[in-house]
């Protein structure tokens, strides 16, 4: 079988990949940690509890009937806050494997943290995506919102400095049609 499995090439060891794009690229970055998973275990920090599992089971059954197998190489942890985001990435291994790191910006957006906190937590979560790319595939998916804030822009600038491969992808624009009376 010699399909394309994503849209985006896989991430390499020594280098960020980040993925700037509305929330319907879901299903091409599951393919994308389907075939990290296929290859061996792969870690994905969910900041924007925007997981899908069914995605990537679909994406691993496309390649393989041992669907369970590949999906026992998927290590899941769900971060809720900014607190957690930079805790998870500091306890994460140093031992090779890829990491995903899925609506990273959602647990920094949290107005019930103080803005500079949040920015500082934000340069040491950085700091430490840096040093596990150093020797691991790192990829990390910055949602863009249909209605952006001032801080969205804020957060998202260090991430785009730190970031070596860079996909920004745009949702399509819908026509405005103006419909017939009669």
């Amino acid at each position: 079988m010699n399909r394309q499995l994503t849209i985006f090439p896989i991430p390499k060891a020594g280098k960020i990949s980040l993925v700037v794009a509305p929330r319907g690229v879901v299903q091409s970055l599951m393919t994308m940690l389907a075939a990290l998973a296929l290859r061996g275990r792969v870690i994905v920090l969910d900041g924007g509890n925007c997981f899908n599992g069914y995605a990537l089971a679909r994406a691993i059954r496309q390649h393989t009937h041992q669907v369970k197998d590949v999906l026992k190489q998927v290590m899941l942890s769900r971060a809720f806050t900014c607190y957690q985001m930079t805790a998870m990435l500091a306890k994460l291994p140093i031992d090779g494997t890829p990491v995903i790191v899925l609506d990273m910006l959602a647990t920094f957006l949290d107005e019930n943290v103080n803005f500079n906190k949040r920015q500082r937590l934000l340069d040491n979560s950085l700091n430490l995506l840096r040093r596990i790319s150093e020797g691991a595939p790192a990829a990390v998916w910055a949602r863009t919102r249909a209605t952006p804030t001032g801080e969205d822009q804020q957060f998202l600038a260090p991430l785009l400095e730190t970031a070596q491969d860079i996909w920004e992808l745009q949702a399509p624009e819908i026509p405005v049609h103006q419909l017939p009376l009669f």
